[in-house]
């Protein structure tokens, strides 16, 4: 293979293919003149072609330099397909690492997709403009949207996270699967049952972890279709059952950590105690919220009688 012809034509998105004719600096941006240098095959029928028809100029973004972002000005030939079983007439030339209709890069556009992925779409949008990649925070989106290659190149995936989600929210609910390592929406099943859920796992024969929900109805599922996965619980249900029993620790310990006041004002209690009545744990939760409001109303009247302004209370 040659060697390039210089340093600045070994940093193009194709250095076999495509050939630095001028290169321009301004204060906020380098401008590269570039053409294509190679034998046009039409993307239909694969065969060459040397009828040339006309040419146009991409204008492309690729990688920043030094600080200063670059933009490529890419002279593309358009060719006449002489096949006469072709139905494509006019085709344009194809050039790897420059995607067709995209105004970026292959190489940018992923490295906008990651960032939106990770800091989504305005806050995105600023932390590449500081990387001096001008883009707005609607492209990061739509990067973000479109799935990379490598999200393409498997379609059994090793670790699936499953959950319900709602055709119609209230009414019908179906299950949806991601692949968790290329965070990708694997399939949607049309419902929400232990069945449907056995049946896909039989036909995908590589899961080995099954992240889900701390219900019943998935990891039954999963038991039947796949015995050999492991099951864990996702972070997100993980999260919430976990914020959900530290805030019954703190209402049921809530006496103990109120501070105390400078003078306390005598307490105003209007509940009965009735020691022969039996309540429920969701009754005594009740009561202790009810006693707390209480306690607070009597702290507030007794500041009130000592002359306090509303601020202070």
């Amino acid at each position: 293979m040659a060697l390039p012809k210089s340093h600045s034509q070994s940093v193009l998105p194709n250095p076999r293919l495509l050939v630095l004719e001028t290169i321009e600096q301004f204060e906020d941006r380098f401008l590269l003149t570039v053409r294509v240098q190679q034998v046009p095959l039409c993307p239909e029928c694969g065969r060459a072609s040397e009828s040339r028809h006309s040419h146009y100029v991409r204008r492309l973004q690729d990688l920043p330099w030094q600080g200063l972002s670059v933009q490529i000005h890419l002279r593309v030939r358009r060719f006449r397909c002489r096949n006469p079983d072709c139905q494509r007439r006019v085709f344009t030339e194809r050039v790897e690492g420059v995607p067709p209709y995209l105004r970026q890069t292959s190489r940018l556009a992923e490295i906008v997709r990651l960032v939106g992925y990770v800091a989504g779409g305005l806050p995105g949008a600023r932390l590449l403009a500081r990387l001096a990649i001008l883009t707005s925070d609607d492209t990061v989106l739509r990067r973000v949207k479109v799935p990379s290659s490598a999200t393409l190149s498997s379609n059994s995936p090793d670790v699936l996270g499953v959950d319900d989600w709602a055709w119609r929210k209230g009414h019908t609910y179906g299950t949806i699967l991601v692949d968790l390592e290329q965070h990708c929406v694997v399939d949607l099943l049309p419902c929400r049952s232990a069945e449907s859920f056995e049946a896909w796992l039989k036909e995908q024969p590589r899961i080995g972890v099954i992240s889900r929900d701390r219900s019943g109805l998935y990891a039954e599922g999963a038991r039947l279709g796949s015995p050999a996965a492991m099951q864990v619980a996702d972070r997100f249900h993980l999260l919430l059952n976990l914020s959900a029993a530290v805030e019954r620790a703190l209402e049921e310990r809530s006496r103990q950590l109120q501070l105390p006041f400078p003078a306390p004002p005598p307490r105003v209690s209007l509940a009965q105690d009735s020691p022969q009545a039996k309540t429920t744990r969701q009754d005594s939760l009740k009561q202790q919220r009810r006693q707390r409001r209480l306690d607070r109303y009597g702290q507030v009247i007794g500041l009130y009688h000592q002359g306090c302004s509303q601020r202070r209370m």
